[in-house]
């Protein structure tokens, strides 16, 4: 074990007088190890730290006297440091990680007490030169470069060129006059100014100060949707630099320069990418500048000939849409004007949560990957940094189930890019920024024992390093589901290496029926990795590929496995069945119910018709004694509108299908419907509450929550719920076209046992009732959960979610749902209740509720009363039209 280093001690030379000579003497210190060559970084696995909440190695840092530390408030500093990195390196090399991104280390503002918040986090600049005297000193941040070096890790720092931290804000903004109502930030801790020149150059009411232009003297964004304001207005109340001054280019390249030459960092995470012009960016990297050169100039003067960057444009795509893949690659530049070298995959993100936590079709996936390997929008995919969750997001957990996000984890793995995981995650983490140490901020004990996810994650990382098909090769998706969840699976290749990633990101068993491996019949792949199969698969297994090239399987829900070709090729005996459709199906449109015929032999062969590939809803066919068979395709029961589906027949007792068809269904809604008014202004609690609304601006003044009508349209399979609202926000940029809302809304079966108790909002529900299944929709994520494992505290089993349409003009939110999703045999006497809220997506929480409120929270409650603005219901769904 090496020996812990110590800084800034000297060696004092033995006095002749103690009787020592020159040979006992000790050897000089070894030097830190601070410069190190740029590694291929497509090959790293990244460990992602929020400093203040992973590990606690210094405690005389963690109180400075100025009220901004407390472990029971997550606004304020909970103890975490640089020192608690370096004493858990073991830890997180231990998983498989080879580099290190932690937040901001900089001197940040402490306490901001106009926004009532704290920089425990680091992205609150007031000194871009000095480390935050929370997380250590000079010396520590040195020894973390020191402490990853010897190991054979990298130091990639967190970075914000675009802001410093709120020191001042506007009351009214007048555009005119930047120099009026402007509120200086006079009591925030612990200085009123940023200390370092010229940042410090903040106050418009001064003319020297407000020549120097040194800041947008702009007020806070309020449309992202706004050109203007992204690039020129205050992100979240914090000082907007003006990245076009030469002063500010040439002070953000000397600071940020500083933590390279200095400290030994190897890469930068770029925050807010996109609130900086394009042309920042070529001058922040790659200037040539004497005084202050760009980000790789100085890199190489240490021996780093390929200094790594990836930046955050915080863009969510939709589905089967690259608009966000395109701005968020276009901030590489180009060959002429380069910018970044990387960028966050935050368009497959979405997409990630989109076909996981949300129920969504795997060729959402097959689309968004399609982009990734897209060279003119990522320039090099296999150097992008690919993820399921960060700080700025929800957990994983919060919305999803462990077995999905092991599916979700073995996705980015294995994809092309470079998989980051955030801390906690290994320790199924669903607090956004929970505290792994005793006595932090929701911290439940030191949680560094490993585990479960753990020691999966080491499994992952010792699978992508085994290989550079993974890091290096070819992708090609192979097979998807387009309307529904399902297999999904992909192989990729380099050399001789050939390796099949398939999962099933259904909850049911799901038909695979003729995977086109592209390798010879009879190859027999390695299992490296399964999961979700009951009995559990052994690595080591062998899978057969069967004739044609072609593997049938049925996949059991939320099953993934990882497997590797190998040269063993063993013959493959006769089908033991074949079976022929001799209907018209593949490329054909429907829009009405279809009889289906074709045959199988031997005719004594049990088969199923299996829509989708869901098989828990396969219908048993009827085989006659010459083996003809015939049966209806219920395409009336599809939902409404145009949607690709895939049908197939299969024999599992020989495990054989016949070839996949696809159509196509259009289908016109006609439905009975019922229509509930819902008085305005109502939306201040249950009876007898009085809530308020969070005290933030975008807030104030209006009734995000307020419900004035639900329209419910029942249909012979589809049903509509039409939920309009008093006010609507779109003010950051929502994925699903509204804001400052969250959606609950509980539906009761007749003839089912259900449960009483909501999930984490302190209510239940009304009437008498027990509810069977529960949606949860804000702007950002839309869910559906069973009862199965839900409690008072915890959400059940995920189900396929209903489609999201809103409409802003008309402020109605729709949501479409299918009955067969659920089992339903009708929506008829279905009861459905719809409460409202808010939801916390940085911190996965409801937002709370307290006496006074707050910024975030709102008021006129206690903690324990129930999270409901307003609510509707319960509403019968009234029988479909014959």
């Amino acid at each position: 074990m090496r020996p812990a280093r110590r800084w800034g001690w000297w060696l004092v030379p033995c006095l002749v007088a103690l009787g020592c000579s020159s040979s006992s003497s000790q050897p000089p210190p070894q030097q830190p190890k601070l410069h190190v060559p740029s590694p291929p970084w497509e090959e790293q696995v990244v460990y992602f730290v929020m400093t203040d909440r992973f590990n606690d190695g210094d405690k005389s840092n963690d109180d400075l006297g100025k009220g901004e530390f407390d472990q029971t408030d997550g606004d304020k500093y909970s103890g975490g440091d640089l020192k608690g990195i370096i004493d858990k390196l073991d830890y997180i090399q231990g998983m498989g990680a080879t580099a290190v991104w932690i937040t901001p280390p900089v001197a940040n503002m402490w306490w901001d007490p106009l926004q009532q918040s704290g920089g425990y986090h680091g992205y609150w600049a007031r000194h871009l030169k000095k480390v935050d005297e929370h997380v250590g000193t000079l010396d520590t941040y040195k020894a973390l470069s020191d402490a990853l070096h010897q190991r054979g890790m990298y130091l990639i720092q967190d970075v914000v060129p675009n802001h410093m931290g709120n020191f001042f804000t506007y009351g009214t903004f007048d555009p005119t006059d930047p120099t009026k109502n402007v509120v200086m930030n006079t009591q925030a801790v612990p200085t009123a100014r940023p200390e370092q020149p010229p940042f410090d150059q903040d106050d418009p009411r001064d003319p020297a100060q407000r020549a120097a232009g040194i800041y947008h003297w702009t007020p806070v964004i309020t449309d992202y949707f706004d050109a203007n304001q992204e690039l020129n207005y205050q992100v979240s109340d914090l000082d907007d630099l003006d990245s076009e001054s030469a002063t500010v280019r040439t002070a953000l390249r000397d600071s940020y320069g500083y933590w390279i030459k200095e400290v030994g960092v190897d890469a930068f995470r770029v925050d807010t990418v996109k609130y900086v012009p394009h042309a920042f960016w070529n001058d922040f990297f790659w200037s040539t500048a004497s005084d202050a050169p760009g980000m790789m100039a100085v890199a190489k003067s240490t021996g780093r000939d390929r200094f790594f960057a990836f930046g955050e444009i915080f863009e969510n795509s939709d589905p089967l849409d690259d608009t966000a893949d395109k701005k968020v690659g276009s901030y590489h530049g180009t060959a002429a004007t380069p910018e970044l070298p990387a960028v966050l995959a935050y368009p497959l993100y979405s997409e990630i949560n989109r076909v996981f936590t949300g129920g969504q079709p795997t060729s959402y996936l097959s689309y968004r990957l399609g982009r990734l390997m897209d060279r003119s929008i990522y320039p090099n995919p296999y150097a992008t940094p690919i993820f399921i969750d960060n700080h700025d997001n929800q957990r994983f957990l919060a919305v999803g189930s462990r077995k999905a996000m092991i599916q979700a984890l073995a996705l980015i793995f294995t994809l092309p890019g470079i998989p980051v995981v955030y801390y906690g995650t290994e320790q199924d983490f669903n607090e956004t920024r929970a505290a792994m140490f005793a006595g932090g901020w929701k911290s439940n004990g030191d949680a560094f024992l490993p585990g479960d996810r753990y020691f999966y994650l080491k499994r992952l990382a010792d699978i992508r390093k085994a290989s550079k098909a993974f890091t290096q090769g070819s992708l090609d998706v192979l097979y998807d589901n387009e309307s529904t969840p399902g297999v999904f699976a992909y192989r990729r290749a380099l050399g001789t290496d050939t390796f099949l990633v398939v999962m099933n990101t259904s909850d049911g068993n799901t038909l695979m029926s003729g995977l086109p491996t592209g390798l010879p019949a009879g190859t027999q792949l390695e299992v490296l990795d399964a999961e979700g199969f009951t009995p559990a698969v052994p690595a080591g297994a062998k899978v057969g590929v069967g004739a044609g090239g072609g593997i049938v399987a049925l996949l059991p829900g939320r099953s993934v496995q990882i497997l590797r070709a190998t040269t063993e090729v063993v013959s493959v005996g006769p089908a033991g069945a074949t079976i022929t459709v001799t209907t018209p199906i593949d490329g054909q449109t429907f829009s009405d119910d279809l009889t289906v015929t074709g045959s199988v032999t031997p005719a004594s062969t049990a088969l199923k018709m299996v829509v989708d590939g869901t098989y828990d809803r396969a219908a048993d066919v009827t085989v006659k004694s010459d083996g003809t068979f015939s049966i209806v395709l219920p395409v009336s029961n599809f939902p409404i509108g145009t949607a690709k589906h895939t049908l197939a027949f299969y024999a599992p007792a020989v495990n054989v299908s016949s070839p996949r068809l696809s159509f196509t269904s259009n289908l016109v809604f006609v439905g009975n419907s019922v229509t509930q008014i819902d008085p305005a202004n109502d939306d201040t609690g249950p009876a007898g509450k009085t809530y308020t609304y969070p005290q933030d601006t975008t807030f104030q003044g209006k009734h995000f929550g307020d419900i004035v009508k639900v329209v419910a349209e029942v249909g012979k399979t589809t049903m509509l719920l039409h939920v309009t609202l008093a006010d609507w926000s779109v003010v950051w940029k929502p994925a699903l076209g509204f804001d400052h809302v969250a959606f609950n809304v509980f539906f009761a079966i007749p003839g089912q046992q259900g449960l009483t108790v909501f999930p984490r909002l302190n209510a239940s529900m009304p009437g008498g009732l027990t509810w069977n299944l529960n949606q949860f929709t804000y702007g950002w994520n839309n869910a559906m959960y069973t009862t199965q494992g839900a409690s008072a505290s915890a959400y059940g089993t995920s189900t396929i979610p209903p489609v999201v349409f809103a409409d802003q003009a008309s402020k109605v939110v729709t949501f479409s749902y299918n009955r067969t999703n659920y089992g339903l045999s009708t929506w008829a006497g279905v009861k459905i209740y719809i409460g409202t809220w808010d939801f916390d997506g940085i911190g996965g929480n409801f937002r709370p509720l307290s006496p006074t409120g707050g910024q975030w929270d709102f008021g006129g409650g206690q903690p324990t009363d129930p999270l409901i603005l307003d609510e509707v219901g319960p509403i019968t769904l009234p029988a479909p039209p014959p």
